[in-house]
């Protein structure tokens, strides 16, 4: 990429050493929560099933997105820290966007009793929002549900995760990825807990990042028929203790391109945060210490792959069309510390040429982790640039 002086100059802008057209797709479900929990497969469930299932909804500006979640006390609902956090724009979804309903099949059947409003929302302080590690969060009811809580996973269930363990995977939403509209009812299906290093070798696909000290996958095997899809974000994994108690293993965060029923679903270990949860369940229902950050506490580092997605994020986000139509797009990351990079970023849309830095980085916001970014855009008319450099109007943008 050349420097910031050369848009003045003649010739093609866009040098790059890494292409970053791929970018230009949408992140994995996991990676936007602006999608429904969907089961592709599967069948159709009743609420009386899956009695402590919640079906969470919420509104962003002019567009909104729905996610599952569970009821795992009265006034809390367990859901993934990617329903929580709007990871194409930054920040946090405030607490009063949501809306959540229980103890309803289908969600659009609704009473207002089965309706709550949300008080509070949290993510999970180990949330890394580049590699979806720590997916988790919770939502605090304006009042108790009378919805059953469902049991956590704890450090006692570990042979769950081993491998072999038959789960359920439940929610609403689309059952294809091409769907235009979600099915109205609940929908579930059976899956296969894989072994650790199973999940390490069929996610290098798609997902590198797979941690098996905070993840699982489960997959439908050996058919392979049926999954999760955009996203069944923040529904759970229900397996079964020794005893027969249902217990939930796992909060659904992220899988294959167009919902492969080949490839594994990728889900957030209950064990890995379920102190922090039972911790905001005592504060929430007995005036127990609100989880408090250890001092300290440092950022995840950013990697390079997370960097180039937000930096893209940034450029849709405030240029729109003026991106998403770009024909020929490069650029490339460099990093400026643990927590942030610096990218050059240059694209042709129409008869412009735009030459962009962009800054994204990790900051801490209400205990939680999540990303923001500075960018400056400069463009100009091509054909200009090319016979009358110094003539030309030289647009800018900063943020």
């Amino acid at each position: 990429m050349r420097a910031w002086g050369d848009l003045r100059g003649r010739g093609v802008l866009v040098a790059s050493a890494c292409v970053l057209a791929a970018l230009l797709a949408p992140a994995g479900a996991a990676a936007s929560p602006g999608a429904t929990a969907s089961i592709v497969g599967g069948h159709g469930s009743s609420i009386a099933e899956f009695p402590s299932l919640a079906f969470i909804e919420a509104h962003q500006g002019k567009h909104g997105f729905a996610c599952s979640g569970t009821v795992v006390a009265p006034r809390v609902v367990l859901t993934a820290a990617h329903c929580v956090e709007d990871l194409e724009h930054g920040g946090l979804t405030p607490a009063g966007e949501y809306a959540v309903a229980t103890g309803v099949t289908r969600p659009d059947e609704a009473q207002a009793e089965n309706v709550f409003g949300v008080s509070e929302a949290h993510v999970f302080p180990g949330f890394d929002p580049g590699l979806l590690h720590g997916d988790a969060g919770i939502l605090v009811l304006d009042r108790p549900t009378p919805a059953p809580p469902i049991p956590l996973a704890s450090a006692g269930d570990a042979g769950l995760y081993s491998g072999g363990a038959i789960v359920q995977l439940a929610g609403w939403g689309l059952t294809r990825a091409t769907a235009k509209e979600e099915p109205g009812g609940l929908r579930s299906t059976s899956m296969v807990v894989q072994s650790p290093s199973t999940c390490k070798r069929k996610t290098k696909s798609f997902y590198k990042p797979f941690s098996a000290h905070a993840q699982v996958c489960i997959l439908d095997v050996p058919k392979k028929h049926s999954g999760g899809c955009f996203g069944d974000s923040g529904g759970p994994a229900i397996g079964q203790r020794p005893d027969g108690t249902p217990v939930e293993i796992g909060i659904t965060s992220t899988g294959g391109d167009l919902c492969s029923t080949k490839l594994p679903n990728v889900l957030t270990r209950v064990d890995y945060v379920s102190t922090w949860v039972s911790e905001w369940i005592a504060a929430t229902e007995s005036g127990g210490p609100r989880p408090a950050l250890a001092p300290g506490t440092k950022l995840p580092v950013m990697t390079k792959p997370s960097a180039e997605a937000f930096a893209i994020y940034t450029l849709a986000a405030h240029f729109g069309s003026r991106f998403t139509k770009a024909k020929r797009i490069g650029g490339s990351c460099h990093r400026a510390g643990l927590t942030r990079f610096r990218c050059v970023i240059g694209w042709f849309v129409g008869p412009f040429v735009y030459l962009a830095k962009v800054t994204p980085f990790y900051v801490r916001r209400d205990d939680a982790v999540v990303w923001d970014s500075h960018f400056r855009v400069r463009w100009a008319v091509v054909k200009c640039l090319r016979r009358h450099s110094h003539r030309c109007a030289i647009n800018t943008k900063s943020g």
